[in-house]
């Protein structure tokens, strides 16, 4: 349909235009109506030199942004996603567009020629203004920190830059700072002083509705707009004595001047023009209201933060100024959700047996051992709440599935076995909770074993629902020279086979088998994979049809599987089961036309 170059147009050379990262979105505001014009999405793309570029749906440029005098030289992407938005900061702008990342000081295979091109006297000059710039650090970014950078839509104007957290500034009296001469120096306040540390505990329901967290690889670095709220505290108790009236919250008289209230006649008349008015005034507004977000917006339904979901945690960030709201660190790996539904952020650990590294549980010293999940409670951690298996299931349960096959003669070699991250399944219970908590936790192994747990009463334990062992198998073995090349990348999903639908199936994908299974554990379809996927599985409709498709990516090349309506055995079963007995009807009642035109009348009159 359309290609375009990423290279400059002036000087063709290729350093630094390596695209890391690209999303579409819509910065225009639609409109409500059906008869409205279909809005046009826009791509943005950065590249490995920090380049943003804008491109319309024609894949016509539209802006371009350079961001690598923040970024000191040698420095790769560690982290980087994007977001675009129609809600804009600035009225005239047309959307927003987010970018953000974490760059490491390490040398990537890809850009050595970036750095061989550049002659000694550029280097030396960038690498003078790197050090002068972390010295100082007031131009470049912080590059242990998640960096921020905010757009206009259509121009690519910049609106507000996170280079370094703004840390609240701490006083330098040393009877504050060394705890030897600060007696009133508690636990709140040696927290408090850490650099990057931010209080969360006052967003607490907010951080719950921006879960389930996950992070394994550069591509589960996203950005997610949401509106959080402070933690409404109880009311405090009444205390004796005179009662003080504030009569701000008070509400006001409606006595407009020239009415009367006690005429019924004039209400009445005065409400059926209200009607006629505002029914006027909901057939002129057709268009959608999407409000302008400024540091005054306190609207429930419009965003008022940004949250990155990083390597080390989550990270709120105010969207109209760009200022750290909330961080909140979180242990990379495992699935952070309230998968209990207490109100309280949980941590579900489970590791393989292919790594080197061993796996610490978190909020203890055990180790994790290879077929086991972990799931605690709190950050940090207050207590755990489950240890249960995730390989072949034992009724009883009461030990490894290695200690209970060697008594058939049988041993259980987790040698090579990895894991993917668990994810969690909601399902309806007769009880209301919060959107992403309170559901099934599904595992997944690299030999195929799907397995259910759901949590037990009063949140504590688990209770096994059902365990499927599947063709989605994968292996990642080292190659004799030590390095792994086109890394298998397994899928654990949760998909709605329809778009807008609450229901979710669970799909999970191998090296050449994808499965979809149902939340009670019943495999619904089988998928043969024509290549290793080296990404995750994409799940979006791009056929048009409303149903939800799959995208495979692998090293070899791209593809798409749609999804095909196809009726239901049931429908055919009840359609067939009519036939059958319509059928039957006719056949017994011509049967009995035909028996009785056969037989001869009786005569009605006695002789």
């Amino acid at each position: 349909m359309a290609d375009v170059s990423l290279l400059p147009s002036n000087v063709r050379v290729s350093s630094g235009r390596r695209p890391v990262a690209m999303a579409v979105g819509t910065v225009d505001r639609h409109y409500a109506h059906a008869h409205a014009p279909s809005t046009k999405q826009l791509l943005v793309v950065v590249t490995s030199g920090w380049s943003v570029m804008c491109f319309d749906h024609n894949l016509k440029k539209l802006w371009e942004a350079n961001l690598q005098d923040d970024f000191p030289h040698g420095a790769h992407h560690r982290e980087v996603a994007i977001s675009i938005t129609n809600y804009t900061l600035k009225h005239g702008d047309a959307g927003l567009v987010i970018v953000g990342g974490r760059m490491e000081m390490q040398h990537h295979s890809a850009e050595l020629f970036d750095e061989f091109m550049m002659s000694e006297h550029n280097r030396e000059e960038h690498r003078r203004s790197a050090s002068e710039k972390q010295a100082s650090e007031t131009g470049t970014a912080d590059l242990r920190h998640f960096a921020l950078y905010a757009f206009a839509g259509r121009t690519g104007e910049l609106r507000w830059s996170r280079k370094h957290e703004n840390i609240p500034s701490q006083p330098s009296d040393a009877s504050v700072l060394i705890p030897q001469h600060n007696y009133k120096l508690d636990a709140h306040a040696l927290n408090s002083r850490h650099p990057g540390q931010f209080e969360c505990r006052e967003f607490r329901e907010s951080v719950l509705g921006v879960m389930p967290h996950h992070w394994d690889r550069r591509e589960d670095t996203v950005l997610q707009l949401a509106h959080f709220r402070k933690h409404k505290r109880k009311p405090l108790k009444k205390t004796p004595g005179k009662a003080v009236v504030n009569n701000v919250h008070k509400p006001s008289e409606h006595n407009p001047p020239g009415k009367d209230v006690s005429n019924r006649l004039a209400n009445v008349i005065g409400k059926a023009a209200d009607m006629a008015n505002s029914n006027k005034i909901k057939k002129s507004q057709r268009t959608l209201y999407v409000p302008t977000i400024t540091n005054y917006t306190q609207v429930w339904w419009v965003p008022n933060v940004v949250v990155a979901h990083e390597k080390e945690g989550i990270e709120a960030v105010h969207l109209a100024s760009g200022r750290t709201i909330c961080k909140l660190h979180l242990t990379e790996g495992g699935l952070h959700a309230d998968i209990n539904g207490d109100g309280v952020l949980d941590h579900v650990q489970v590791v393989g047996a292919n790594g080197i590294e061993q796996t610490v549980v978190s909020g203890s010293m055990e180790v994790l051992k290879p077929c086991w999940a972990v799931a605690t409670s709190g950050v940090p951690v207050r207590e755990q709440l489950f240890n249960v298996s995730i390989c072949h299931y034992n009724n009883f349960n009461l030990f490894h599935h290695g200690d209970f096959s060697r008594s058939f003669g049988r041993t259980f070699d987790p040698t090579g076995l990895e894991v993917a991250t668990p994810i969690l399944v909601q399902r309806d219970d007769g009880h209301k909770h919060r959107r992403g908590s309170h559901g099934d936790i599904i595992f997944l192994t690299s030999r195929g074993e799907v397995t259910s747990y759901s949590p037990g009463l009063l949140g504590h334990d688990a209770i096994w629902r059902w365990q499927l062992s599947t063709g989605a198998t994968w292996s990642n073995l080292p190659s004799p020279s030590g390095m792994m090349e086109n890394i298998v990348v397994p899928t654990l999903k949760a998909l709605s086979l329809r778009a807008y639908d609450p229901k979710q199936v669970i799909i999970a994908g191998g090296d050449l088998e994808a499965v979809v299974i149902s939340p009670s554990g019943g495999l619904l379809a089988s998928i043969d994979l024509p290549a290793p996927p080296t990404h995750a599985l994409v799940l979006e409709d791009f056929s048009g049809d409303g149903l939800t498709d799959i995208i495979l990516v692998t090293s070899g090349g791209v593809y798409g599987f749609v999804q095909t309506r196809h009726p239901g055995a049931l429908f055919f079963s009840t359609l067939v089961g009519c036939l059958i007995v319509v059928i039957g009807v006719i056949f017994v009642s011509l049967h009995l036309n035909s028996s009785n035109s056969g037989k001869p009348r009786a005569s009605t009159h006695y002789r």
